[in-house]
């Protein structure tokens, strides 16, 4: 695994890449590469009271034939061999913006942007499809030190 992160003015770069191989893909199902990617800007406004920080991150594996999940003894399990279902080999794109004000932060983020373009077929597990684009936002306020 390779992690790299960049700092050039409010501008940042964080990387991670990693490769794996299992021996037996049967008993235990890898994708041989995932990627994670985080591009933002941070700054501060107003004397620096109020901290922005607006970006964007990717995550990315490889093809696969990943383990299914039974949601009723909540454990997953190894694909039938006859029908088996691989997924991955597409990005997921999340824009977000955090706003920290002393001890209060607000955020939003737009979570799979990229929801609709290409191919369809977008899971984390089989059968089992990944949230479709939505925007998330709230409030979080630490009320000590």
């Amino acid at each position: 695994m390779l992690q790299q992160k960049l700092k050039v003015g409010i501008f940042h770069l964080d990387g991670e890449v990693a490769y794996q191989k299992s021996s037996e893909q049967d008993i235990l199902p890898l994708p041989e590469l995932s990627a994670y990617g985080n591009l933002y800007m941070k700054f501060g406004l107003a004397k620096k009271v109020l901290q922005i920080e607006m970006g964007a991150d990717v995550r990315y594996f490889s093809k696969y034939y990943a383990p299914d999940y039974s949601p009723v003894i909540g454990q997953f399990y190894t694909q039938n061999p006859n029908d088996k279902i691989e997924i991955g080999a597409f990005p997921i794109v999340n824009v977000y913006a955090n706003l920290h004000l002393k001890r209060t932060r607000f955020f939003i983020m737009m979570y799979h942007v990229n929801a609709g373009s290409g191919k369809s077929n977008y899971f984390l597990a089989p059968h089992y499809p990944i949230n479709p684009r939505m925007i998330k936002f709230g409030l979080s306020w630490n009320f000590f030190d």
